[in-house]
């Protein structure tokens, strides 16, 4: 109690919420060097050298509560891999290359959104932040992971039904083309801001690749139409398990 009353009287706010979690166990035990999962963070970097990977596993795991937390590394593989790459990435991979190519980098007008279906998926991931940021509020940032990735799937439905790789084939298709690209860019976008607090790098990536101010909650409606993007570049790679392999070892040398 000692140091609350010290910053109050320092002229600082004093806290109203304390965050605490159990301890971190790798692979389920605790911390071993002969076994090579006492992992410092200069071998991660090192090794695997991204460390939001390993900011959004821990979120993934985190609710509020006293349990422990623990670094399964082939789950940690499997699941940036699956999450981030293989559903949120993979939005953006699909669908902005073809408004650099046929569009000149300009998404749809607003009235260029016809699909009743896509306006209300829009409207539907706008209306999700406030749960999200409550969900943050909480520090339950395994829930809104879930709730985030469930959004994803979401996205990914409506880019796999629409097709825009064989929409671009298609002679006469080409304001379909644009409208579902522009549709998946903007879900894209909205899975951006929520994952900002985890991901603030990444995000900062994106921001220069769509183009766009800084995201913040209060923008969550700002969708994006008339509106020019950047040149997609690779925004995340896989991690090769072989990394993690080497990562252990280095930490059994040790």
């Amino acid at each position: 109690l000692f140091w609350p009353a010290m910053l109050q009287h320092a002229g600082f706010r004093t806290p109203t919420k304390l965050f605490a979690h159990g301890f971190l166990t790798v692979n389920g035990e605790k911390m071993s060097k002969s076994r090579g999962t006492f992992i410092t963070a200069s071998s991660y970097v090192e090794h695997i050298k991204n460390t939001e990977y390993l900011r959004y596993y821990y979120a993934a795991k985190l609710n509020g509560t006293m349990e422990d937390l623990d670094l399964s590394l082939d789950d940690f593989v499997a699941k940036v891999n699956s999450d981030l790459i293989g559903k949120y990435i993979n939005i953006a991979s699909r669908t902005a290359g073809f408004i650099s190519k046929k569009f000149d980098g300009q998404l749809a007008s607003r009235a260029g959104i016809k699909d009743v279906r896509a306006n209300e998926l829009m409207a539907s991931f706008v209306s999700a932040s406030s749960m999200i940021a409550q969900c943050y509020e909480d520090r339950d940032f395994g829930k809104a992971i879930r709730e985030i990735m469930r959004l994803a799937d979401l996205a990914n439905e409506y880019v796999n039904d629409k097709a825009p790789w064989v929409l671009t084939k298609q002679e006469g298709q080409e304001a379909a083309l644009q409208e579902a690209c522009t549709v998946s860019l903007n879900l894209f976008r909205l899975l951006t801001l929520y994952l900002k607090p985890i991901l603030p790098m990444l995000a900062k990536e994106v921001e220069n690749f769509l183009n766009i101010e800084t995201l913040t909650w209060a923008s969550a409606d700002n969708l994006l139409f008339n509106h020019r993007i950047n040149t997609y570049q690779h925004l995340m790679t896989r991690i090769d398990p072989k990394s993690i392999t080497a990562l252990v070892e280095a930490n059994q040398q040790s």
